[in-house]
């Protein structure tokens, strides 16, 4: 029991450390290196909230734990104080699975409102690399990647032909770096955890860093005056 409570503090001391330091000693750090800062990021939340998980579980057996001893006992007004506690823990896994299903709903409303919009709007003009590229009949400067899709906006395809190649570049490398995939993830935590800044600072920073990653990535293949020109106009 007493190994228990030690671990369960020290489990809840790391779970505070990363909420409280994190967003303020992370953020806009790694844009040198944007790949190693969305590992660090990673890292730091998952094995924090694996810890807060593992806090839970190890509270929730020192109740069972404290119940089994207690039937040695004849207070009374304890065991039914004890035998009371699984069932709000269950209570409280209730209220938690509702409030996420609460804050994931809105999440499947854009992307079945996005799928909804591709569907009717989209042009196949080519094919860049292993990537579908789309025209979109809606206005102003639009660029957004799908899995191995890439939809632009009218606008975009109306810029010079080395932008143009520039934008393409940066969008492919968010579909070869996996960008999409990371930016789901940091935003469905946000949403199911958005009391606390560290969720997003989280979701903040990999955004960041993957754009810096998707810029460093066409880098390598464009002119960084033809890139910075045309990223310009989606600001």
């Amino acid at each position: 029991m007493e190994s228990s409570i030690y671990l369960l503090l020290v489990l809840i001391e790391y779970v505070l450390l990363i909420s409280t330091a994190a967003p303020f000693l992370l953020v806009n750090r790694f844009s040198k290196a944007p790949n190693v800062g969305i590992a660090v990021w990673f890292t730091l939340f998952f094995t924090a909230m694996a810890a807060a998980i593992l806090s839970f579980g190890i509270a929730a057996w020192s109740i069972i734990e404290t119940y089994y001893l207690l039937q040695t006992t004849t207070d009374i007004a304890l065991i039914l104080a004890v035998s009371f506690a699984p069932w709000l823990l269950l209570a409280f896994a209730g209220i938690l699975l509702a409030l996420s299903n609460q804050r994931l709903e809105p999440l499947f409303r854009a992307a079945k409102e996005f799928d909804q919009l591709a569907k009717l709007a989209r042009r196949e003009v080519e094919i860049f690399h292993k990537a579908k590229v789309y025209h979109l009949e809606i206005p102003g400067f639009i660029a957004i990647t799908k899995d191995y899709e890439i939809y632009l906006s009218k606008a975009v395809f109306d810029l010079p032909e080395q932008q143009l190649k520039a934008i393409l570049w940066h969008e492919y490398g968010h579909v070869r770096l996996g960008h999409q995939w990371l930016k789901r993830v940091t935003h469905l935590m946000m949403q199911l955890t958005p009391w606390f800044a560290v969720s997003r600072a989280f979701n903040f920073e990999v955004a960041r860093l993957c754009e810096v990653a998707a810029d460093k990535y066409a880098l390598k293949r464009v002119y960084s005056k033809d890139l910075a020109e045309a990223r310009a106009n989606f600001y």
